[in-house]
Order: structure tokens, then C-alpha cells, then sequence
């Protein structure tokens, strides 16, 4: 019997080790955006972007008992951050366009926040709104326009990836930064995230096509694109 128990054990280790190996080819290439009209279906229309957008695919390599963030800049940008039990540093997930340490720094009734980073002050901010989190100062939203931005908790538990694009695209309502991915389904994934607009669903077409859809809806006072984006595979990442 407890042949039987460790062998069921083994198998259903094995079977969620060889899930997650499965899409580490992702992480392997360099990945680009396009107009995913086509790609699902809708029209063969395309639109043409002067601008290449890069995509990157990263595995999730950081402790699960720090304490994650999911930062907006406006309606722009998402970026992830954690924090260790050090409460006074702030790290950025590894990415291309940016991968920074701060040094965070509040006044006594944390309504004011300072980053510093490198030794250089980023900007002090005031809070916006009363209410405060004492055990995590940073949730809130900070500052005014055009540098107003956003901090909330968010979830990584089950993501085994994260995902970035680097450039904001014109017309379309999809912001760039860093989004947790977490598998829902054979060869499906969808973004963790903490603000409506930061959903997203992505669809492994195959080994060189992803099909990226929105799965959020624009306000009133917002215009831009929520048709789908194709996700294309380019060149095999060279290690150093």
C-alpha cells in the first residue's frame, strides 16, 4: 500500500514538474507584438507600427514570503516590485528597461513617500486620500499628474512566469511593464493583477504565435484599441 501511495505521489510530482518545464521555451527567445487581428480570426486587416514592441518572458525566480506589489504609472505602465522583511528597500522584478533598488523613506504619519535610488532622491510624493495601511505604507496612490501613481498588493502564489512589454502602443489601450502570468488552462494564460486594466489572456497558438486578448473594458474618459495583439516568436536569446 505505501508502494502504491509513494508511486501516486511521484506521478503527480513528476506530471506538475514536466507542466511547468513545458513552457519554459518561452523564456528561451525574443518575442515581439503585432496587430492579432489576423491571428484570431477577425479580419485581415494590419495595422503597421513604426516602433518595434518587445516582449520577454522571464521565470518567476523570487521567494514567495516577500511581500509583492504591482505599481501603475497613470494609465501607462505597470511595473512589479516586492519587498524583503527589509521594509526600508524597494526592488523591481528584473527586467530590460529596468531592474532598480530603492531606498524608501516616509514621513512620521506616512503621508509623504521619498524613493531614493543610487543615492539620488526620485521625487517626494503626498498621498492622496486618508486612508493608510500601517502594516504596508507603500498601498495607495501617491502624487499628482502627470506623475500620479499606484500601489496595491498583489498575488504571485501559482505564477510560474512573468511577461514584459517595453513600449506603450499607439492606439491600443494595452499598457506596458511587467505582468505576472499564471497558467488556467492547456497552452492558456492570464495575468495576475490587482487593476482591472492590467487582465489579460494569452493563448500559445503555437510554438511562434501567441494570441494576447484584453479581458478588461476602457472608462468612459479613456479612448484606444482593445482588439486582440499576435505575440511572435524572433531570435533565441544568447547567453553571456
Amino acid at each position: 500500500m505505501r508502494k502504491i501511495i509513494f508511486c501516486i505521489i511521484f506521478i503527480s510530482v513528476s506530471l506538475q514538474l514536466s507542466a511547468e518545464e513545458n513552457y519554459n521555451w518561452l523564456t528561451e527567445y525574443h518575442w515581439f507584438l503585432q496587430d492579432g487581428r489576423s491571428l484570431a480570426g477577425i479580419s485581415n486587416e494590419t495595422a503597421d507600427w513604426f516602433t518595434r514592441h518587445n516582449v520577454k518572458f522571464r521565470k518567476m525566480e523570487i521567494p514567495l514570503d516577500n511581500t509583492f506589489y504591482q505599481y501603475r504609472l497613470r494609465r501607462e505602465r505597470f511595473t512589479l516590485m516586492y519587498q524583503t522583511e527589509d521594509k526600508n528597500k524597494l526592488y523591481e522584478f528584473e527586467s530590460d528597461f529596468s531592474s532598480d533598488i530603492y531606498d524608501v523613506r516616509f514621513n512620521s504619519d506616512l503621508t509623504r513617500l521619498l524613493l531614493v535610488c543610487n543615492g539620488i532622491p526620485q521625487g517626494g510624493q503626498s498621498r492622496n486620500g486618508i486612508q493608510i495601511n500601517p502594516k504596508y505604507p507603500l498601498i495607495g496612490i501617491w502624487g499628482s499628474l502627470p506623475y500620479l501613481t499606484e500601489y496595491r498588493l498583489v498575488d504571485p502564489a501559482n505564477c510560474i512566469y512573468y511577461m514584459e512589454i517595453d513600449n506603450q502602443i499607439p492606439g491600443w489601450a494595452y499598457r506596458k511593464g511587467t505582468y505576472l502570468l499564471k497558467q488556467t488552462g492547456d497552452n492558456v494564460f492570464e495575468t495576475v493583477s490587482s487593476f482591472p486594466d492590467g487582465r489579460l489572456r494569452l493563448e500559445i497558438i503555437n510554438e511562434e504565435a501567441i494570441l494576447l486578448t484584453a479581458l478588461f473594458t476602457l472608462p468612459n474618459d479613456e479612448r484606444g484599441h482593445l482588439t486582440p495583439l499576435a505575440i511572435y516568436r524572433s531570435a533565441r536569446i544568447q547567453e553571456n
